[in-house]
C-alpha cells in the first residue's frame, strides 16, 4: 500500500475494482439521410442493411452516421462509405473508412462487448 493511499484512506483493492459492463443486444445503428437502420451484419469496415429503401446505387460514395450507447453515453459520429452491392435480395452492402481514432476505439469497445469478447 502506498503512502498516498494510506493518507487518503483508499486501498488498492477498492480502486482496482471494475464496474460490470453491460453487453449490448444489437449492433450499432446506421443513420443514412436521417433514416435509422439496424444492420443485419456489422463488422469493422463494412455492414449490410436489409431491407434498404433508400436511393443509393452501386459504387456511390455517401456520408452516414454510426450511433450507439456505451456506458450510458450516446456516441454518434460521421463516416464515409461506398456502396459495394445494392439490390432487393442482398440489400445494401457497404464498406466504410475508419473513423477518427477516438471514435474507432469507442466502436471497437462496443463491438467487443456486443460479440461477448
Amino acid at each position: 500500500m502506498s503512502w498516498l493511499s494510506k493518507l487518503s484512506g483508499k486501498s488498492k483493492g477498492a480502486a482496482a475494482a471494475t464496474v460490470a459492463k453491460e453487453r449490448p443486444s444489437q449492433p450499432p445503428r446506421i443513420i443514412i439521410d436521417r433514416h435509422d437502420y439496424t444492420p443485419e451484419e456489422f463488422a469493422v469496415g463494412s455492414f449490410r442493411i436489409r431491407p434498404y429503401d433508400g436511393d443509393l446505387i452501386a459504387k456511390q460514395q455517401f456520408d452516414f452516421k454510426i450511433s450507439f450507447d456505451l456506458d450510458g453515453d450516446a456516441v454518434e459520429f460521421v463516416c464515409r462509405g461506398i456502396v459495394v452491392k445494392m439490390d432487393e435480395q442482398v440489400g445494401l452492402v457497404a464498406r466504410y473508412q475508419q473513423p477518427q481514432p477516438f471514435y474507432e476505439r469507442k466502436l471497437l469497445e462496443y463491438l467487443k462487448r456486443w460479440k461477448g469478447l
